[in-house]
């Protein structure tokens, strides 16, 4: 299991709750049943919104393969014609655009659990997914919301699928990797850039740079005849990009 300190602060100032006026539609009680898809990936069926069914699918699939998370069927779920609980606003899931994820190990409650692995949480929200652990009252770790905009979809399924590939761009920053308190998802793709690079032992992809995956990192600079200075550069992001 995780802790709280484990995962990225939530981004400041992200409107939820909203779908209609992002440009879906009504939701609850008037959910649009015809634009609900089914989505089978990672070993589990989810219906959601029509267009964000692709990019759920390939999230899915890379949360298994690039983060190897099991998504267990039977505890993960998507569409639901439904308020929010005790309430009489509507659900995301009532729009479609809401996956819980896990729901035994990341339950909703009063205290924070999840086993989900901080790249995750990272990968989900890149691609425009809200992630219901950061809630303060009432945690709900199993809980992705999308809190784009229908135009934004392609874009997000674009970085989806450069995660899948494993080509995910660096974002330009300069990374200091001794920095042990360094989170998110550049960091998460340079260690399965690392295991694809023969990282021994091989990291567990989790999104923090801690001792293992800084020695992992210095050593393929040594391999890859570069400046050994811990310090992820553009030189180091070709070599492991190749």
């Amino acid at each position: 299991m995780f802790q709280r300190g484990d995962y990225a602060r939530p981004p400041a100032g992200v409107a939820r709750n909203n779908a209609k006026a992002r440009g879906w539609g009504d939701g609850w009680p008037h959910c649009q049943r015809p634009r609900i898809a089914a989505v089978t990936r990672a070993g589990v069926t989810v219906f959601v919104r029509r267009e964000i069914a692709q990019l759920v699918a390939t999230l899915l699939e890379a949360t298994e393969k690039r983060f190897g998370y099991d998504v267990k069927a039977g505890q993960t779920w998507g569409f639901s014609c439904r308020a929010i609980r005790g309430t009489d606003v509507p659900s995301n899931h009532s729009w479609g655009l809401a996956v819980d994820i896990n729901s035994l190990a990341n339950p909703m409650g009063t205290t924070f659990k999840s086993d989900i692995p901080p790249g995750v949480v990272a990968m989900w929200w890149s691609c425009g997914f809200y992630w219901g652990g950061w809630y303060q009252r009432r945690p709900d770790a199993m809980h992705f919301e999308y809190v784009g905009r229908p135009s934004d979809v392609d874009e997000n399924l674009a970085t989806a699928r450069a995660y899948l590939t494993g080509t995910q761009p660096w974002s330009g920053r300069r990374l200091r990797l001794a920095e042990p308190r360094l989170r998110g998802a550049d960091v998460a793709w340079v260690q399965v850039r690392l295991n694809v690079k023969g990282a021994a032992p091989k990291l567990t992809v989790d999104g923090v740079w801690g001792p293992k995956t800084d020695d992992a990192f210095r050593s393929f600079q040594k391999r890859a005849s570069l400046v050994l200075d811990g310090i992820y550069g553009p030189k180091s992001h070709a070599a492991l990009a190749r």
